[in-house]
């Protein structure tokens, strides 16, 4: 089973526990005198190490650039996208975007799988951005994950594109079985390929995933389109990703921001909310209370709305995909929730996706919109068998929105 815990902080302590030891005891015999009959053991120890630092480099590119960006200043986001194939959605055009983007239509219509299908293509040739996906989904915690399972959910032959800053980008993402036999097939299940462009630049990734050993996977370079963050309310949730969200937060200073409007908006007496390190858990301040309180002692609006605000400071100058955006939250607070996400997009240059069920949140984001033009409507809806886009740009929808009750979810 693939060992992708590394970005649990436990996981990591560990790590570094274990290598503080190693260090430790390497420093003890440095001060004896090595007799010859236990050189067999040392050289034992050393191809051990060894083994384990040609796996981490197999498995996670060290050594190599990995995870960076394509750009730190953008111009420009997706201007149009493209989804040739992905699950349900096939050859879907999108060409009618803004800053904040919202998807609506009836259970099953593919808002989900859209904002997946973007998350894909901004991760670009990076096998991780396909794993989080994929177990998100399936509410798998990162050092659960059976490979086999994971092979039964990748798609096959997805293939997305778009235009990011300009620039024309795409993420094409097979599996199969390879024949190669220097693979030790004993343990081998598949291998998935990515193949990314962007403007000038081609990469690809290997990834070679075996059963009762982590996997393996080679490129030159692994490279993103932007930074990313993906929220849902169906997927795992795993507060030591909130944790990495929080810190960014009051580094870019935006944390007092989204505690002032929680304050004002939710509930009058709280003071401050704090992450717990020991514990990665959120301790809320109340002025009616004299101890701090869990965050989860408070109800789940308050919650969204704090986890959501918080994402932005990681996609500075890249973008948010948020599912489901007013589920748990009061219908009277969607239009100034719509107007602090606003506030937060302009801040951090960040493009936002968002889905919803709810015609009060769509119109409550048509409604409050100042600037009108940052923002586009689009409704998913199933024409012949197959899913198309009925595309509206902000200042379209508000005509629409202000001439009658008009629904965008029933849209034909």
């Amino acid at each position: 089973m693939a060992k992708d815990n590394f970005r649990n902080p436990m996981f990591r302590e560990h790590q570094q526990v274990a290598i503080k030891s190693i260090n430790n005891e390497i420093d003890t015999l440095e001060k004896m005198v090595i007799q010859g009959d236990i050189l067999p053991d040392i050289e034992s120890a050393l191809g051990r190490l060894q083994g384990i630092i040609n796996r981490a480099k197999a498995s996670h590119l060290v050594g190599v650039e990995q995870k960076t960006v394509f750009h730190h200043d953008i111009e420009a986001h997706f201007s149009k996208l493209l989804i040739s194939n992905y699950k349900r959605l096939q050859n879907l055009s999108i060409s009618k975007l803004s800053r904040i983007n919202l998807f609506t239509g009836i259970n099953n219509s593919g808002k989900t799988t859209l904002l997946e299908a973007i998350y894909l293509l901004c991760r670009q040739n990076d096998f991780l951005g396909l794993l989080e996906v994929i177990r998100r989904r399936g509410k798998m915690a990162e050092d659960r994950i059976n490979p086999e399972w994971f092979i039964e959910q990748i798609p096959p032959d997805i293939e997305i594109s778009g235009q990011f800053n300009n620039a024309d980008s795409l993420v094409r993402i097979k599996h199969y079985e390879e024949e190669n036999s220097r693979i030790d097939k004993s343990h081998y299940l598949e291998s998935v390929d990515i193949s990314s462009h962007y403007a000038t630049t081609s990469l690809k990734s290997l990834t070679r995933i075996f059963k009762g050993r982590d996997r393996e996977t080679q490129a030159v370079r692994i490279k993103m389109l932007c930074p990313s963050v993906f929220s849902s309310p169906f997927f795992l949730n795993e507060p030591h990703r909130y944790a990495q969200f929080y810190y960014k937060s009051v580094r870019s200073k935006s944390l007092p921001k989204i505690i002032a409007f929680i304050r004002e908006k939710v509930v009058g007496t709280l003071e401050d909310i704090r992450l717990a390190d020991e514990m990665q858990r959120f301790l809320v301040t109340d002025s009616i209370f004299k101890e701090t309180l869990d965050l989860s002692g408070y109800g789940e609006g308050l919650q969204r709305i704090f986890f959501i605000s918080l994402l932005f400071a990681s996609a500075q100058n890249g973008i948010i995909l948020i599912d489901e955006f007013e589920n748990a939250i009061h219908t009277e607070l969607l239009a100034q929730f719509a107007g602090l996400i606003d506030e937060l997009s302009k801040l951090f240059n960040t493009q936002v996706f968002l889905t919803s069920h709810s015609k009060e949140c769509i119109d409550a984001f048509v409604k409050h919109k100042p600037q009108i033009n940052d923002l586009s409507a689009c409704a998913l809806v199933e024409n012949e068998e197959r899913i198309v886009a009925r595309e509206f740009t902000g200042k379209a929808f508000r005509r629409l929105v202000e001439a009658g009750n008009v629904d965008l979810r029933r849209a034909k």
